[in-house]
């Protein structure tokens, strides 16, 4: 991400109630590349839509409107007139501010901001711009609170007809509208970002060759190498690259069989749009969290299908999606993830952060997930978690496991609660098959273990004395 104050452009003085786009646009091009007359022209009516417009006397005040032009791809840094000002200027009506609105949406991290509200009410949080700023910016994607950046970006959607117009419904998401303006539907932006990157990379060749009519798989896979810079899996074509793309509803395929000698062919769908994929493989995957995007749309019996994968990606982004669930089921909400070389646990591990109130208090959560049916929880796992939280600023350390817990680990686990305030659950095999069988049950489990944490004298303290 960007060190920039802000992950989505500033937008002070910069929102349709205040400037007329087509007028503004006009204004750029008119005066490209000389800051004075630009200034000038767009805090003047027909562009400024104020009743008694005039020029603010702070040099400060007279640049809002500029920076934001600048943040929204309309001007660059010396004030020219980019060539996304062009083709804007070049719309006008209806079609302007949706072709505006699919750029902010695919290029300047509006996707994740619209997301971002869906997750917030499918897990029942009230949304208001504060409330979503913080729920992003706890996610890594910065967003200053008490800021109209995010609340600047929302009106220039809803002028396209993504939000309603109206304060009072000001964050209901017409989903036909986000659609019809992304290109794509959900459950494909979730596909998609579930990609792993030579699968992106196979995309990425298939937008440049535009195919018209059947094509051969195998060039589309050369070309996949020569973008990504290494030799893709050639093992099972079919399999790897072209059924998910086929789920993804992009393309049609007829595989020959490496018996024919034939390779396979592939023919897009009118779903296929190579802008549209290419700028959301450029730009918009980038500042989506894509494991929290596939899972919104993902069945949870699907998420348990594949902790089972052959495939150690389908099996690692499953672990993800089960965090997630997790998650969900303990009314927390996302803060991060804990990045770790693939090579260190075979995606067979997953460590995120997670925050939420609990019994009316502030909790912050550190959950490790182990997707290892054959393994087992052991005293250096645990402490390895420990260890971990002055980093996480943790309260609570839990470690979920499809395995067995060993007694060491749980020895010193109970060691370090009766002397620091740290709290650790470990949940074994018994546990995850509990909430496989009845996701409800994680109360009870949670209870159990927090009665355990009672009982433990602390700091030479009893609960019960």
């Amino acid at each position: 991400m960007s060190d920039k104050a802000s992950a989505i452009p500033v937008g002070t003085q910069f929102t349709p109630q205040l400037v007329d786009l087509s007028n503004f646009l006009r204004s750029l091009l008119r005066n490209s590349g000389d800051k004075t007359q630009i200034q000038a022209a767009i805090w003047q009516q027909p562009t400024n839509l104020r009743k008694q417009p005039r020029l603010p006397t702070s040099e400060r005040q007279r640049n809002l409107p500029l920076e934001a032009a600048i943040q929204y791809g309309l001007l660059d840094a010396e004030y020219r007139a980019t060539e996304l000002c062009e083709s804007l200027a070049a719309k006008s009506g209806q079609q302007l501010y949706d072709q505006f609105a699919r750029h902010i949406l695919l290029t300047l991290g509006g996707l994740r901001v619209v997301e971002g509200i869906q997750q917030m009410q499918a897990d029942g949080h009230k949304v208001t711009a504060d409330s979503l700023a913080a729920y992003l910016t706890d996610q890594g994607f910065r967003i200053a609170v008490h800021n109209t950046a995010i609340n600047s970006m929302r009106l220039w959607l809803a002028r396209a007809g993504l939000f309603p117009e109206s304060r009072a419904r000001a964050w209901e998401i017409d989903q036909d509208r986000k659609s019809y303006l992304v290109g794509l539907e959900d459950d494909t932006i979730a596909t998609l970002a579930g990609l792993t990157p030579d699968q992106r990379a196979f995309v990425a060749a298939l937008c440049r060759v535009d195919p018209q009519g059947a094509y051969p798989a195998s060039e589309i896979r050369d070309l996949a190498e020569s973008i990504i810079g290494h030799r893709l899996n050639r093992g099972n074509l079919p399999k790897n690259f072209l059924e998910p793309l086929r789920l993804a509803g992009l393309i049609q395929y007829q595989a020959r069989g490496t018996s024919s000698g034939k390779t396979s062919t592939l023919t897009t769908t009118d779903m296929f749009r190579k802008e549209i994929l290419a700028d959301f493989l450029e730009n918009t995957l980038k500042t989506l969290d894509t494991a929290l995007t596939a899972y919104y749309v993902k069945p949870i019996a699907e998420i348990y299908s594949e902790l089972s994968s052959d495939n150690p990606n389908v099996k690692g982004a499953a672990l993800e999606a089960y965090a997630i669930h997790v998650m969900r089921l303990l009314g927390l909400r996302f803060v991060a993830w804990r990045k770790r070389a693939r090579e260190e646990t075979g995606q067979a591990e997953i460590d995120v952060v997670m925050s939420g109130l609990v019994g009316g208090i502030a909790t912050r959560w550190q959950i490790q997930c182990k997707n290892k049916p054959s393994g087992r929880v052991s005293l250096e796992d645990v402490a390895k978690e420990v260890g971990l939280t002055p980093l996480t600023k943790a309260t609570y350390v839990m470690v979920l496991a499809n395995c067995r817990v060993t007694q060491s680990a749980r020895d010193y686990a109970r060691e370090i609660m009766r002397n620091s305030s740290l709290t650790i659950m470990l949940l074994d095999r018994d546990n995850f098959d509990m909430i496989r069988v009845s996701p409800a049950s994680i109360a009870s489990i949670i209870h159990a273990k927090s009665r355990l944490v009672e009982s433990i004298d602390r700091h030479g303290f009893s609960w019960h004395s």
